[in-house]
């Protein structure tokens, strides 16, 4: 259930779905995803955080200083 409200935001945000990719800081991070072969070029690594009920995507910010620490 928690995935279908997470997805549903991704889509909201123009994505087809978002894969769990790991915790970060206090939230569980995803990855929003495109689906389909074709190469999509879309602009920084932002990811979607979640924190209990919050669904949002990542600053520019938080989304490099995720990319920095793996």
């Amino acid at each position: 259930m928690k995935h279908d409200k997470i997805k549903a935001f991704a889509k909201k945000m123009g994505y087809d779905d978002a894969l769990y990719i790991g915790k970060w800081k206090d939230y569980e991070a995803y990855e929003p995803m495109f689906e389909g072969d074709d190469v999509s070029f879309v602009g920084n690594p932002y990811l979607i955080l979640v924190k209990g009920d919050e669904i949002r995507m990542s600053t520019e910010e938080e989304a490099f200083e995720q990319l920095n620490s793996n």
